[in-house]
């Protein structure tokens, strides 16, 4: 029961982001005057469909209840019947970059939404790197950290959140030590911490510095709306900041997690209250934006590169090469997924 329930859950969270998505491609499409044959719910055969009165588009909903589409006229083979003003290709460049960027910001939008209502129902967390509680004897105490310590620096690196102080130091060498600057009393200082390592259920060397986290939450709608624009900010820098340290090398891709690794993140996640998974659908909404972004051509990001490169060439690139950067764009995605799920598998037994 508890896999049918983790199960059901992990199909909402993923269905409601690819919705939305895919909302954002269809709205901008239909603003645009492109035409978009079906707009459907989950993937596979039909089990309900309906056409509105003066609307060429077929909504449907499908079988499977994971990820959704938007059937948009690209180009005249789509069906030679349309008129060239109802193909994407032959819409301006801005009206195609808003269809291409449109389903991201949506994303973006439905991590703001989400995060204001956790804040508005839940309170608002404040972001800051508050230390909490130092353990006494533990590797900072003996350093020097105490309670209330801002920390604003790690090796010399700005970190707003402790999530920033995650990434720079569960990634980096073994056995290393780390300088905290902290504000206190309105000085600054600069502590050295080498943190104690053990092993987790992995395998893999983590630091344990003994401190934790203090978390103040405010109420009020003010509060919620700063906490949903200033939370997504913050939130999509640091998986800017991951990628980065994945295309340097400082953080390895069996990090990375695919499907299974989501369904074992809701599994832990739903026992600690609807609070948490409401905030794990705009962390996974803004993950779902921010991979999209990526200048492969498989995604929306490779699409608008593509864009760029005939608006700066001055004419629409050949078929046969887009096609050829599509292919290869699909087989890269096809062996990461295959490596990502295949580590995720491994990672469960």
């Amino acid at each position: 029961m508890n896999f049918i329930i983790t199960l059901i859950i992990l199909i909402i969270v993923l269905s409601v982001i690819v919705f939305i998505h895919e909302l954002g491609h269809f709205l901008s499409a239909k603003k645009s005057g492109v035409y978009v044959s079906e707009f459907a719910v989950g993937m596979g055969p039909k089990i309900f469909s309906f056409k509105r009165k003066n609307d060429e588009t077929l909504y449907s909903l499908r079988l499977f209840p994971l990820g959704g589409f938007t059937a948009i006229a690209t180009d005249k083979q789509f069906d030679p019947n349309l008129r060239d003003d109802q193909i994407l290709e032959n819409k301006s460049v801005l009206q195609r970059f808003s269809v291409l960027i449109m389903g991201i910001v949506f994303n973006f939008l439905l991590a703001i939404v989400f995060l204001f209502l956790n804040g508005l129902i839940y309170g608002s967390p404040t972001t800051d790197p508050y230390v909490g509680e130092v353990v006494e004897d533990g590797p900072s105490y003996e350093a020097g950290l105490r309670d209330g310590d801002l920390i604003k620096k790690i090796d010399g690196k700005k970190v707003s959140s402790f999530d920033d102080i995650i990434l720079e130091t569960h990634f980096g060498e073994e056995e290393q030590s780390f300088t905290f600057s902290v504000l206190r009393d309105g000085k600054t200082y600069d502590i050295e911490i080498t943190p104690e390592y053990k092993e987790d259920k992995d395998g893999n060397k983590v630091p344990s510095f003994g401190f934790t986290s203090s978390v103040h939450k405010e109420k009020g709608l003010v509060a919620a709306l700063k906490y949903g624009f200033v939370g997504t900010w913050k939130t999509t820098l640091n998986v800017f900041n991951v990628l980065g340290k994945l295309i340097t090398g400082k953080i390895g891709v069996n990090n990375l997690s695919g499907p299974i690794g989501v369904f074992t993140v809701i599994d832990n996640v739903k026992s600690s209250g609807f609070e948490n998974l409401i905030y794990l659908t705009a962390y996974l909404s803004i993950n779902v934006a921010i991979i999209n972004l990526i200048p492969v051509p498989v995604f929306d990001g490779g699409r608008i590169l593509l864009l760029l490169i005939e608006k700066i060439k001055g004419g629409k690139l050949n078929p046969k090469v887009e096609v050829i950067l599509n292919n290869i764009g699909a087989v890269l995605l096809i062996v990461l997924m295959l490596y990502v799920t295949l580590n995720d598998i491994f990672k469960l037994f």
